[in-house]
């Protein structure tokens, strides 16, 4: 995968831009600031607008403050360690490490809310939150232009607020979609 694409009816309760749905905003973003670490399993689908799909899973740990490790188990074994500004990404089967700027590599701002280094509403305009059965799904539009990132949708459940999902849409209609289980979270 390339380094830019790593890194988600009836019974549809639409809160849209509501106080409601800014009060699960600062319900979520509340949960992800009094949370410490954050670890579990990730499945990942990057959906590319030519058509190609790509699929991997793996592990991954988020520390506060900017802290996150991807340990990608499937198609390949790779690792990557960020410390919130530098990217390390180390595939064993070249025996090579690739050190970058995290900014320039990949866009942070869907995870600088998890590890404590952003607010959902300082970098997103929120243009919907829904209750779709027991979740909420809430789409989101970066606040400033981000060459890897134009829309984000999360999934987190309703009752506690940990996130299910993120799709990641470019501004060239790819899209990367992240579905997590086995989480654990530190207070």
């Amino acid at each position: 995968m390339k380094s830019g694409r790593w890194f988600l009816a009836l019974g549809l309760l639409a809160v849209g831009l509501t106080p409601q749905g800014q009060g699960v905003v600062e319900r979520i973003q509340g949960f992800y600031e009094g949370t410490r670490a954050l670890k579990g399993q990730f499945s990942q689908r990057v959906e590319l607008a030519m058509g190609q799909v790509e699929e991997a899973r793996g592990a991954f740990y988020l520390q506060r403050p900017g802290m996150m490790r991807w340990e990608y188990e499937r198609p390949e074994r790779r690792v990557l360690v960020t410390n919130g500004s530098t990217l390390w990404a180390y595939t064993p089967t070249d025996r090579q490490v690739i050190v970058q700027d995290l900014k320039t590599a990949v866009s942070s701002i869907p995870f600088d809310f998890l590890v404590g280094a952003g607010r959902l509403t300082d970098q997103f305009v929120l243009r919907q939150v829904s209750l779709h059965g027991d979740a909420y799904r809430l789409v989101l539009i970066p606040r400033r232009p981000d060459p890897h990132l134009s829309q984000m949708e999360m999934e987190v459940d309703e009752a506690t607020l940990v996130i299910r999902s993120l799709t990641i849409q470019d501004p060239y209609n790819n899209r990367t979609v992240m579905r997590f289980s086995h989480l654990e979270v530190k207070s």
